[in-house]
């Protein structure tokens, strides 16, 4: 597979940036783009018809992170082209359709949610029926569209990759269109630093610090638990450095649940998450 593909992405990849940085107009950048991720296709499933590869993990691999990756953009440009080609005149006009955009592009995450948990997990135990091509179609289980897809050339689970790569795609893309309109109007220019005070407990802070502590996403787990308590005490005006291996211990000896506050801040954000879904 490598004598193909390595060379075929590669070079693919070198001429799509070329090609997306000698266009300045998104419309006719889609348009080119577009015409050219299109042949791109046409020659890589042209290959596949006559390729058999060598393993199970080979073929997953292909159909869950190489072809997606093609995919992607092609669903990506579609999609920039269809709302770049309607994009009304005034800035509220715009502003307003590129949040109609972005609600659909969360949207699209939010009806593929199960599998979309499943891919960002990087999960997987279901990987043979996602990424395996299988001789037959499951009329009542495969999603409509998988009906219509060549079996010898497609998987059950490709083009869902697709659409979530390409969602995450334009999800950033229409967050800076919207960023850019709010600059150039003011909205967001920059102000005084806001100073922010900690409305929670000590015990609730110190619970956080030691949990980011422990998972490692402070400078890889490399600092100081006290250190790192004084630079978040400066952040949110409350000192804590002075008790916080006493506090520590508090927290250790709770007969129950010991991560309250974390666990309280889940649930409040799962059911913020709940009811942004109705």
């Amino acid at each position: 597979m490598n004598s193909f593909c390595t060379p075929f992405f590669q070079k693919l990849e070198r001429d799509f940036v070329l090609l997306k940085n000698s266009e300045s107009n998104p419309i006719v950048a889609s348009q080119n783009i577009i015409l050219f991720l299109e042949k791109k296709l046409k020659k890589l499933n042209k290959w596949l018809k006559i390729y058999r590869f060598e393993s199970e993990k080979e073929e997953i691999y292909f159909f869950k992170e190489l072809k997606p990756s093609l995919i992607s953009k092609i669903l990506f440009y579609k999609h920039v082209l269809k709302i770049e080609s309607t994009l009304p005149s005034s800035k509220k006009g715009k502003r307003k359709h590129y949040l109609k955009a972005l609600n659909k592009a969360a949207q699209m995450a939010r009806e593929n949610f199960d599998f979309y948990e499943y891919f960002r997990s990087r999960a997987t135990y279901n990987d043979h029926h996602y990424f395996i091509r299988r001789p037959y179609k499951d009329i009542i289980r495969d999603h409509p569209m998988q009906l219509y897809f060549d079996s010898k050339i497609s998987t059950s689970h490709e083009y869902q990759v697709a659409n979530l790569i390409c969602s995450d795609m334009l999800t950033n893309y229409l967050e800076r269109k919207i960023d850019e309109i709010d600059q150039k109007s003011g909205t967001t220019n920059f102000r005084e630093p806001v100073n922010y005070s900690w409305s929670g407990s000590k015990i609730d802070l110190v619970e956080l610090i030691y949990a980011l502590k422990h998972a490692r996403l402070i400078n890889n787990g490399n600092t100081d638990v006290k250190e790192l308590a004084k630079h978040i005490g400066k952040i949110f005006n409350i000192e804590l450095e002075d008790n916080i291996y006493r506090i520590y211990q508090d927290i250790k000896l709770r007969k129950t649940v010991r991560t309250k506050f974390i666990n309280r801040l889940a649930d409040n954000l799962n059911q913020k998450l709940n009811e942004e879904d109705l």
